[in-house]
């Protein structure tokens, strides 16, 4: 699949089957993070794949709004550099989508977690002092009982205009 259409198919995906996550699949979503656009190129990021079935289970429960991870057969966890308050979430973000881009064209989805236990997690995962989760990102196939949820997008004309706001 190639990227325009990856970005124009994409769909949210919470349930995932049993089936394991390649290595090489997860490396590469993982690097289509690392090239993400980044103000002066500061890259304030770091990735914890996340495999391990008991640890993402544990992670799982302390995501009020992404329970699912515990369902995942992998997850990775978006660390921002908290020296830099300036741009670290817009570089984050750039680096979020450009992974959940690579997972759809890979065959995989995933759905970004937005509400969670940032220092619980932090403390299992090792995360060190200067850094912070942005997100949890589970990666898996979709299962067959509940596939990805579609996106209804509002419509060009409302949120597209040419030359002025309006036009």
């Amino acid at each position: 699949m190639d990227a325009i259409q990856a970005i124009m198919t994409r769909k949210v995906q919470r349930a995932f089957s049993n089936r394991a996550v390649d290595d090489g699949q997860l490396s590469t979503i993982v690097d289509a993070g690392r090239h993400a656009m980044s103000a002066r190129n500061l890259q304030p990021w770091r990735f914890i794949v996340i495999r391990e079935r008991a640890r993402l289970k544990e992670i799982g429960e302390l995501c009020s709004t992404g329970k699912f991870v515990a369902e995942a057969p992998s997850a990775v966890a978006v660390l921002k550099d908290l020296g830099n308050t300036r741009w670290a979430d817009v570089d984050c973000a750039q680096a979020v989508q450009n992974m959940a881009d690579a997972a759809w064209a890979l065959g995989l989805g995933t759905c970004w977690v937005g509400n969670f236990d940032a220092q619980k997690i932090s403390a299992i995962l090792g995360v060190p002092d200067g850094w912070s989760i942005f997100t949890i990102l589970p990666f898996g196939y979709a299962d067959s009982k509940k596939p990805p949820e579609a996106r209804p997008l509002k419509a060009r004309g409302e949120v597209v205009f040419q030359e002025r706001f309006g036009q």
